[in-house]
């Protein structure tokens, strides 16, 4: 509605936490009123995402930027696409939880740091001092027809057009013989998604880079203004 992302840190930012105030101060006015304990409440709406934006395309046409996508990023949250790093999106996305009292989540997405248990106790300890709730998105992926046991990718199928899940090591493209698991909304999905919900997946950007550590594991992350150590 302004041109800006909420993450300009100035007029998207502004307006955003203006109509989430105003959406707040429309629920205490129906509270006085009716009695009645209305809340906002943040959340990704599942896969309401692709109904939506379809209904937005087949409305408005095809928008760039806005209506170009087989999905749409709902409540305050920040698109999976918008390159930002961890520590400034639940920064930001912290400001915007203060006016979603009625329920609010947010998550940043990771590599594999199985192996770099410092970074994902910054982030564990940025997220307990700054933030109502937040988690960590990761990949639990595996061919039972190769036993990989890496992410398993999604790809265009070039007859179809369809976006659909392909082993990299085998080719397996047999959903019955492959496990994948992702974060859909509040919760790890483990069932395939739509054609929206999985265009959303696979243009999800790491929020955090995988670094090496020093025998002491002693590391210093710095992001933007936040500096992690």
């Amino acid at each position: 509605m302004t041109g800006h992302s909420h993450t300009d840190n100035g007029i998207g930012e502004e307006f955003g936490l203006r109509v989430m105030q105003k959406l707040n101060d429309k629920c205490k006015k129906w509270k006085e009123s009716e009695h009645i304990d209305y809340s906002l409440y943040g959340t990704p709406i599942e896969s309401t995402t692709y109904k939506f934006a379809k209904c937005l395309k087949k409305r408005f046409g095809e928008i760039e930027g806005i209506t170009d996508k087989n999905y749409i990023t709902n409540s305050y949250h920040v698109p999976v696409f918008e390159e930002i790093n961890a520590f400034d999106k639940l920064a930001l996305e912290s400001k915007f939880q203060k006016l979603s009292p009625g329920g609010a989540i947010s998550y940043v997405e990771v590599p594999n740091l199985t192996k770099n248990i410092p970074v994902v106790i910054q982030i564990i300890q940025f997220i307990y001092e700054n933030i109502v709730y937040a988690e960590l998105n990761t990949k639990s992926d595996y061919c039972s027809v190769c036993g990989y046991d890496g992410e398993i990718k999604i790809i265009t199928d070039k007859k179809t057009g369809r976006l659909i899940w392909e082993c990299p090591k085998c080719g397996n493209r047999d959903q019955s013989k492959m496990s994948v698991a992702r974060r859909t909304c509040g919760y790890i999905g483990t069932n395939f998604w739509n054609q929206g919900r999985t265009q959303e997946i696979k243009e999800r950007v790491l929020h955090i880079d995988d670094k090496d550590y020093d025998e002491n594991n002693i590391s210093i992350y710095v992001y933007g203004t936040h500096e992690c150590a």
